[in-house]
């Protein structure tokens, strides 16, 4: 074989030899996605005006959609925690109590239905937040003398599973007896855009002696607007 011939072989040996590399270094390994289990059977939710009065609509959409569910015995506790000045309220909806882990398909159409109710971001701040259950509270004949205390809940418009739950909220006011929850618009005009803030705020009724703990983690006295 000649000096050509020889250096033909040689390169069909080395572009082969490149191919299989590129073959092998492009395999993509395939992985299984293992979606987490929802253990959350309950369902905060909130709807107030931000100054001007809550959206009508909305409103009647959101207290139907929950009559049906307690009506189709969808929901075992339906929890009003207070209503907002403006109109709406806070509340909590929680799964009927059963044995599996997860809660039922009825309860999860009943969040895809929740989500789906769209206010008027002009007028309405609107959040539903999932939690494990719905917060327990101190009975009204066991109240101190007690004061309100704050803090920002962090939700954006459009988004309405933006924002610090009730129930994750307290937990930061250790041993501190909490009487009531409930979300409450700051009063203050805000401008409609996705993704600003909704100027709603956690409340807390607490016990007057606890009020500096609370104010050395961040929470403020609430001053209710006229």
């Amino acid at each position: 074989m000649n000096r050509f011939g020889l250096l033909f072989l040689l390169s069909i040996v080395v572009v082969t030899s490149h191919a299989e590399t590129e073959l092998f270094t492009n395999v993509t390994t395939v992985l299984t996605v293992v979606k987490p289990i929802e253990t959350r059977h309950a369902i905060e939710i909130n709807i107030n005006g931000i100054g001007p009065a809550v959206d009508r609509m909305a409103y009647k959409r959101l207290r139907k959609t929950i009559g049906d569910a307690v009506t189709n015995e969808v929901i075992d506790k339906f929890v009003i925690y207070g209503y907002a000045k403006e109109g709406g309220f806070s509340g909590c909806v929680e799964d009927r109590p059963l044995l599996a882990v997860e809660p039922s398909k009825n309860f999860e159409k009943l969040v895809t239905q929740l989500t789906a109710i769209k206010p008027n971001r002009k007028t309405t701040a609107y959040s539903i937040n999932r939690v494990k259950t719905c917060p327990a509270l101190v009975a009204e004949v066991e109240k101190n003398t007690t004061i309100f205390v704050s803090k920002s809940d962090d939700s954006k418009q459009c988004y309405a599973a933006s924002g610090i739950s009730l129930s994750a909220m307290q937990t930061q006011l250790t041993d501190i007896t909490v009487y009531s929850a409930v979300k409450k618009s700051d009063g203050l005009m805000h401008i409609a855009l996705c993704g600003a803030e909704t100027g709603n705020y956690n409340v807390y009724e607490i016990s007057a002696v606890d009020v500096e703990k609370a104010t050395k983690i961040g929470f403020s006295e609430w001053i209710e607007k006229p």
